[in-house]
């Protein structure tokens, strides 16, 4: 079996990790690169002695707050020899503890320069928007400049379509990688629960955390997608097609982190059969729901999710249960918004995109979604989807 960080590093995927005692463990040769580290000569350094001071005064408040249990994230900028700005998002992970409280730190870097470039052109793009509009209105009453402004309008939201694709595009190439690396660390805890190994608990528990940000990155990224895709659709569900409700299932358990699935029980309450939906946003929108409920129920308790239909009105019914501590009060006006997350949650992460797209896509599908109580406690998030609308 190749060694865990020349395994990493084959993904392009920036770790290393620091024992309880601050020592270097481990470290793959992107993250050495980044750094300008000799890989063979880092191991067994503390992060202090391994960078420049002014490289230290960027990690140094970031490191010691992940020593003490505290999960930090945060973007770093360089250029490269032509001047170009690179950006890493880096994300530090406690892991084992020690007797005295100090933890283990998992640190997973991520090329974001794309991200960025993105940023700033949209930004460009929607400035240029801004000012045809402000021209538009001041020109009124000179119809030849009106019949101009609006041709370069026209011409500026095609360009937006065409960003819309690529980004679409982008996104593959960026998912394509995390997805391998996720993988290839389900690969490795598995490799290494064969081997039996008496002390490989604190490298099982950290490659468990590195595959739990690597699902949120990916969720992340699918999220800011789909709010794009159902902008892009203009209120109106796009490519809904006949899908097989089994196969569906089946791709949002596997969306689902490994050591959390065996949480989930499916419960058929109707036979299984194909259904008119959109199946990519559908099954976006139950990984939102199910990583939710996982997220803010116990540990140690099962999520249902719940599958059903009716026949007044013709709809399939979905329903994901948990046992968690319900939704406060004076959240539930705002659930669905965009931006909106709870605090209760042993994962605050994302930026609160989940149950907005979970509201739009039920919308696109002309059906609802409703949190309902649970009983004895927790939450029942239920989908309505018609079947049968007229094309």
């Amino acid at each position: 079996m190749q060694p865990l960080p020349e395994l990493l590093g084959q993904t392009g995927l920036g770790c290393a990790l620091w024992g309880t005692d601050g020592l270097l463990q481990m470290a793959t040769e992107p993250w050495c690169q980044w750094f300008g580290l000799p890989q063979a000569t880092a191991i067994g350094q503390p992060l202090q002695q391994l960078l420049k001071p002014q490289a230290w005064a960027t990690h140094s408040q970031h490191f010691a707050a992940a020593a003490q249990g505290l999960a930090q994230e945060y973007d770093e900028t360089r250029e490269d020899e032509l001047g170009t700005p690179l950006h890493r998002r880096i994300r530090l992970r406690p892991a084992a503890v020690d007797g005295s409280g100090r933890h283990a730190v998992l640190m997973v870097m991520q090329d974001v320069s794309r991200e960025y470039a993105r940023g700033e052109v949209i930004a460009r793009q929607r400035e240029q928007l801004q000012t045809l509009h402000q021209q538009l209105r001041s020109s009124r009453h000179d119809a030849g400049e009106m019949d101009k402004l609006r041709t370069l309008l026209d011409w500026r939201t095609a360009m937006l379509a065409e960003h819309n694709d690529m980004l679409q595009l982008l996104s593959h190439e960026i998912r394509q990688p995390l997805n391998n690396a996720s993988a290839a660390m389900q690969a490795t805890l598995k490799a290494i629960d064969d081997l039996h190994l008496p002390d490989a608990t604190p490298a099982t528990k950290a490659l468990l955390r590195a595959e739990h940000v690597l699902q949120q990155v990916i969720g992340t990224l699918d999220n800011t997608l789909a709010a794009g895709t159902i902008l892009a659709v203009g209120g109106k569900a796009g490519a809904s097609s006949e899908t097989d409700l089994p196969t569906l299932i089946k791709l949002v358990l596997h969306d689902i982190a490994a050591d959390q699935r065996p949480r989930i029980d499916v419960q058929w309450l109707t036979r299984p059969r194909t259904v008119q939906l959109h199946p990519a946003l559908m099954r976006l929108t139950i990984r939102n729901l199910l990583n939710n409920a996982l997220a803010y129920a116990p540990a140690d308790t099962q999520v249902a999710l719940r599958i059903s239909e009716s026949d007044e009105p013709l709809a399939l019914i979905l329903e994901v249960a948990d046992l968690g501590p319900g939704i406060p009060e004076e959240l539930r006006p705002r659930l669905f918004d965009k931006g909106s997350r709870g605090h209760n949650s042993r994962h605050r992460t994302g930026a609160g995109l989940g149950l907005f797209i979970v509201r739009s896509v039920l919308q696109l599908h002309q059906g609802t979604v409703e949190a309902l109580p649970n009983q004895p406690h927790g939450t029942v998030m239920r989908l309505v989807i018609p079947q049968g609308l007229a094309e």
